[in-house]
Parts: structure tokens; C-alpha cells; sequence
């Protein structure tokens, strides 16, 4: 019996052993894949690095608020007449919209191109003085024009992004919308009906110069919030050559807005070789 006691321990120890030596093995697997996981999470190359994203193709949208300017003179030819009560006109202040691309093309020089409703407002008003004599004229006029500013930018800086830059701004006019109030002496309103909208009189094109300095700031891989404000200088009459003034429009727009970006693919193509001592093979 004792014999056979003998024998059961030494059939079943190398069993026993080895379980413990496996056992022990899957610890140490378990601990240095837990250690491996820890080490890749906290590798920086595995979070977003926005110097890696200065190529990036960028789509923009937003908004602006325009504070405007104007210069008006008399038309020199025969249709031309003096500026009178234009000259007291006030500006209004409006609006705009635009989109388009702004992409690096090296370290230091952006371009950016696009499309943008850019509106301009000018107001008068004629109150009378007299005793008993209530009358009233006034109008509020709104220039509407659709534009295509390219403008070129020096930039710094990576997450957050210095610009600075100039560039044109071809324009066609959209439409003049015009709302006159006029009451008579009586204090009886006998101003028309609505608004007058024509294109009429007005140039069929003109151009702007630009000049942006501003800055954008980097959410994420692909979201960025811009803040550019732009300076708008009329180059061109807005009206045409038979009206009795002459006038260009000059703005400041605050302009803000969403960038979003696509990623630059840094996949890289592997030319394959082709060994001539290789037979060609036919699959049929």
C-alpha cells in the first residue's frame, strides 16, 4: 500500500508543477499586456498633433458684421447734378455672409477663396423745424452684392493661427432696395406702399480691394473657430454712367465662423518592382 501511495505522487507531480509554472506565466502575459496598453496610451504620436494638419484642405462658413462707409461726389457729365442732401446721409450697418476654401501652401502663406453676400445700408432723414408743421421725408436704402474675395495671408502658428493679408474682391450687384416714409404738413403719411427693388442704375460690376488681419484657433482634428475681421476699399462707382452721383462703399466686416478640416492623407505609394528573370504566367 505504502508502494503504491509512492507511485500515485510521482505520476501526478510533474502534473502539479507545471500548472503552476503555466499559471505563473499567464501573469506575467496578463501584467505586460496591461503595461504594453498603458505605454500606447500614453504614446503622444497616438493623439491628435495639430503640426501634422498644416495642409489640410479647409472648407469655411460664417457670418459678418458690416460697419460701412461711403463717398459720394456729383456725376461730371450731363446727367451729373450736386450731392445736396445726400451728403447727410447715415450708414447702416448690416449683415453679411460668406463661405469658401482657405488652405496653406507652404508654412507661411495661405490663400483663401469664396463666395459672399456682402450688404451695405445708408439712411436719411428730414424732420421739419417750423411751428405746426409736422412733415416729414425720409428713406432707408439697401445695397445687396454678391462677391468673390481671394485674398492671400501670411500665417503663424499651428493650433492657433495668426493671419494676416490683402487680396481683391470682384462684385456684381444683387439689388437696391429702397423704403420712403414722407408725411405731409397736415401730419397725414403718404409714403408708398413697401419697399422700391431694382437693379436699375446701378453698375454691372465693380471690384474691392481687401485687407484681413485676424486669427483661428484649432478645436480638434477637424473643427476650427475663425474670427478675421476685413476691410473692404471701393475701387469702383456703384453706379452706372447716366445717374447724377457717383459713390463707392467701403466696410469693415467682423467676420466669424467654422472651418472644417479634411485631413491630408499621409498614406504613402510603393512602387512595385518587377523582376525580369520572372516568367509571365496566364491565367485563363
Amino acid at each position: 500500500m505504502k508502494q503504491l501511495a509512492v507511485l500515485t505522487l510521482l505520476i501526478f507531480s510533474p502534473f502539479v508543477n507545471h500548472a503552476q509554472i503555466s499559471t505563473g506565466k499567464v501573469e506575467d502575459a496578463k501584467k505586460k499586456s496591461a503595461a504594453e496598453s498603458d505605454k500606447a496610451a500614453k504614446d503622444p504620436s497616438k493623439k491628435y498633433n495639430p503640426d501634422a494638419g498644416l495642409m489640410d484642405f479647409t472648407v469655411f462658413i460664417g457670418a459678418g458684421y458690416s460697419i460701412g462707409s461711403h463717398r459720394i461726389e456729383p456725376n461730371g457729365d450731363l446727367f451729373g447734378r450736386p450731392v445736396g442732401t445726400r451728403a447727410d446721409e447715415k450708414m447702416v450697418n448690416r449683415w453679411t455672409y460668406q463661405a469658401g476654401v482657405r488652405n496653406r501652401i507652404n508654412r507661411y502663406l495661405s490663400i483663401e477663396a469664396g463666395l459672399s453676400i456682402d450688404r451695405y445700408g445708408e439712411s436719411y432723414e428730414f424732420k421739419s423745424t417750423v411751428q405746426d408743421n409736422d412733415s416729414v421725408y425720409s428713406y432707408d436704402r439697401k445695397y445687396n452684392m454678391l462677391a468673390l474675395p481671394v485674398q492671400l495671408y501670411f500665417t503663424y502658428g499651428k493650433r492657433v493661427q495668426f493671419l494676416a493679408g490683402a487680396g481683391i474682391q470682384p462684385y456684381i450687384p444683387l439689388s437696391m432696395k429702397t423704403k420712403t416714409t414722407i408725411v405731409d404738413s397736415a401730419g397725414t403719411n403718404i409714403s408708398p406702399e413697401g419697399e422700391a427693388r431694382t437693379i436699375e442704375g446701378l453698375n454691372s460690376a465693380g471690384i474691392n480691394l481687401l485687407f484681413s488681419a485676424g486669427v483661428q484657433y484649432r478645436f480638434s482634428k477637424y473643427v476650427s473657430a475663425y474670427l478675421i475681421p476685413s476691410y473692404s476699399l471701393g475701387l469702383t462707382n456703384i453706379y452706372g454712367k447716366q445717374e447724377p452721383h457717383k459713390e463707392w462703399l467701403n466696410a469693415l466686416n467682423i467676420r466669424f465662423g467654422v472651418a472644417l478640416h479634411f485631413p491630408e492623407s499621409t498614406k504613402t505609394r510603393t512602387k512595385k518592382v518587377k523582376d525580369p528573370n520572372k516568367k509571365k504566367v496566364f491565367e485563363w
